[in-house]
């Protein structure tokens, strides 16, 4: 059996959006200004196939915030994320798990430098707090290094909430974090942990290939949500999504193949990442259902 998830909410949503600016902001920005753009997405994503939606609060980081003097905003858009979910899902009608995010507090791809131990565990527990009433259980997505699972893994355990760890490898090597850390290092550490699945997520579709050859190794459920880019090589912390670009090879055809291959190698836990829309979506479900 598997189970599918959604796509990418941010790369969609800037595609979707009726403004041409993109900022550090990214997705919380649509968020703000174009709420029933992110509720009618998720409930795409739900019409597709999906049976697990992410909320929609992976740029709403103080640190982000910020930048735009809206830290007062942290928790009436965390809140606001989870309603958009809420609200596509009891408007589909349909039994969709809803997955809090415990997102990287810079920026993508790269480790949390300038932010100590004690600083990012407080902005985990802020954001588990305002969450969990709404969730089904919580993915920490695009983690780049073993001290940031560390630091997400230790506040998830004490705060008693059921949590996937989703790595982020290299692009040129699945068998490596971004860090430059082994990837089966970074699964060992916390094998004996009550993490209740492993993923890799926001990669290129062969790196994560590479990867279920190292996750099908260890006992707990996993898969792999691959992205559409060229490169995420020129996105440095600061930066917006203006400057990623989507591969011209990332068909559905291209996606289709890669799920199959993780599928084969034993992965339960399916869906995309950046530039992965609802049709991308829906092809995985026709694949699944037999169709």
């Amino acid at each position: 059996m598997t189970f599918l998830l959604d796509g990418g909410m941010g790369q969609e949503l800037v595609h979707r959006s009726v403004s041409d600016k993109t900022d550090n902001l990214w997705s919380a920005r649509i968020l703000m200004d174009e709420y029933d753009l992110v509720k009618d997405l998720h409930k795409d994503f739900i019409v597709a196939g999906a049976e697990g939606i992410t909320i929609n609060s992976y740029a709403i980081t103080p640190h982000r915030l910020k930048q735009f003097n809206l830290e007062e905003q942290f928790k009436p858009l965390q809140l606001k994320a989870c309603d958009a979910a809420t609200q596509a899902r009891d408007e589909s009608d349909k039994d969709v798990k809803i997955l809090g995010c415990l997102p990287p507090l810079i920026g993508s791809y790269h480790r949390t430098a300038g932010i100590t131990k004690q600083d990012s565990k407080d902005v985990y527990q802020r954001m588990i707090d305002i969450q969990a009433p709404h969730v089904d259980w919580f993915i920490a997505e695009t983690v780049t290094s073993i001290s940031e699972a560390e630091i997400i893994v230790e506040v998830a355990q004490e705060s008693n909430v059921k949590l996937w760890l989703s790595y982020s490898v290299s692009d040129d090597d699945g068998k490596w974090l971004r860090s430059g850390e082994p990837l089966h290092l970074g699964l060992k550490h916390f094998e004996d942990t009550d993490i209740g699945a492993f993923l890799v997520n926001c990669s290129s579709p062969k790196a994560i290939a590479k990867s279920m050859h190292i996750l099908n190794k260890f006992s707990k459920p996993f898969g792999g949500l691959p992205n559409g880019f060229v490169s995420v090589k020129p996105l440095l912390p600061g930066g917006d999504v203006s400057v990623l670009s989507k591969r011209d090879d990332f068909t559905k055809e291209l996606f289709v193949n890669a799920i199959s291959k993780y599928i084969s190698n034993g992965a339960s836990i399916i869906g995309g990442c950046c530039e992965v829309s609802p049709e991308y979506i829906n092809a995985i479900h026709k694949l699944t259902k037999g169709e």
